[in-house]
């Protein structure tokens, strides 16, 4: 039988009368002759009693060693699974349940892993004697065999990676919005669900602050060539990713990552200082070389470990505090003439400084002041997404 996977958030599952709406998910997709496997997430978020950061709350995370905080923290999943079974079973179907451990998904450390690989065997073997398994999201198996817990967005890797896996027919991933938005709804007018996304388009777009997927399940779904969908319990609308036919070249949609530090250094001093950030595992983006400056930006958090290192070598830099990073994803950006000049106008003629730009195939980038980042993508959303003609504020 074709296999389905079926991933249900913490907030989908926070409620009795949206579990039921779950299981008529899970019985669509029976009454399609499909086995079913579904991935849950914790109940719920802070403040609820067994969201992560509630179970995390619980004591001081640094008296516990990696091993046993992600003994604790995969309670959330394992609760989840065992009161969405009981929900499937009060509607006649029955379930069973595996760990993540169980259901052999390795990881590459035990606190905030990643999955190397899925060992398949138990769920096959599983799939022999019932057409419905529950697994725990967010958890697995360290290579010496300890549960392990993975990082945000870790229950939507842990369904990919098994969709990819298994050779699902597709891996649905059930969220409290209606999809992948073109806009953030809080900030701009008409935001609208975009329909469907390459790999490639659904990938920049979570790397650029979308927070809809992560981009580790993104990965996992290319890899196995997996479509998959995003939405809420509905099952109305939503967004598939993967489902590159009849696939329009369009501009889909605006982001934004904010509380980031420009940070701009001689040219002479770059290799020291890329060296040392990736010693210390803090990531930089943005990144322009010219003959005798660079400039990158980095998250505000890691700026004062990035500037007592400076100053310990003496090494000069400026920065530029509270900037934010607004991307314009869309289908082949950088080929298409009059992209560049058009946002740089409608930006400048609003009087929002621009204090570095980056372009890759599918996506435009401009670094700006953060309290100008609401307003940029209310104007790029209305002339680019919209296609309304913008009036220059004086």
């Amino acid at each position: 039988m074709p296999i389905s996977v079926l991933k249900f958030g913490g907030t989908s599952l926070s409620e009795a009368f949206k579990r039921d709406m779950a299981v008529k998910n899970v019985e669509c997709e029976l009454e399609q002759q499909n086995q079913v496997i579904i991935v849950v997430s914790a109940m719920g978020r802070m403040g609820a009693p067994y969201a992560t950061d509630t179970l995390l709350s619980l004591t001081d995370p640094l008296l516990l060693p990696p091993h046993q905080k992600s003994l604790l923290l995969s309670c959330g999943e394992i609760i989840s699974a065992a009161m969405f079974s009981a929900a499937l079973h009060r509607n006649g179907i029955k379930s069973e349940i595996l760990t993540g451990k169980q259901a052999g998904i390795k990881t590459n450390g035990t606190y905030n892993a990643d999955i190397y690989s899925v060992n398949t065997h138990a769920i096959y073997s599983e799939l022999k004697n019932t057409n419905v398994i529950i697994i725990p999201g967010f958890q697995g198996e360290d290579q010496e065999g300890r549960i392990s817990t993975l990082g945000r967005g870790g229950s939507d890797t842990s369904a990919c990676a098994i969709a990819a896996s298994i050779g699902a027919i597709h891996c649905k991933l059930f969220t409290d919005v209606a999809g992948i938005m073109s806009g953030d709804p809080h900030i701009v007018d008409h935001a609208e669900v975009v329909k469907i996304l390459s790999y490639d388009e659904a990938f920049h777009l979570a790397h650029q602050g979308a927070k809809v997927i992560h981009p580790k399940a993104v990965e996992w779904a290319r890899k196995g060539n997996i479509p998959v969908w995003t939405g809420d319990l509905s099952a109305e609308d939503g967004t598939w990713i993967g489902l590159e036919a009849d696939h329009e070249e369009s501009i889909h949609s605006v982001t934004a990552v904010e509380n980031l530090v420009q940070i701009a250094v001689q040219a002479q001093d770059c290799d020291f200082i890329f060296r040392i950030l990736a010693e210390k595992g803090i990531s930089i983006d943005l990144i322009s070389i010219q003959p005798k400056e660079v400039k990158f930006t980095i998250q505000d958090v890691f700026f004062f470990d990035l500037k007592r290192i400076l100053d310990e070598k003496y090494i000069y830099f400026k920065s530029r505090h509270n900037v934010a990073k607004v991307a314009l994803i869309g289908s082949s950006i950088a080929g298409r003439p009059g992209i560049a000049s058009s946002i740089v106008s409608l930006l400048t003629e609003n009087k929002i400084n621009i204090w570095q730009t980056a372009d890759s195939h599918m996506t435009f980038w401009v670094l700006l002041d953060g309290e100008k980042s609401i307003q940029a993508q209310q104007l790029l959303h209305q002339f680019f997404i919209n296609n309304e003609l913008v009036t220059t504020q004086e």
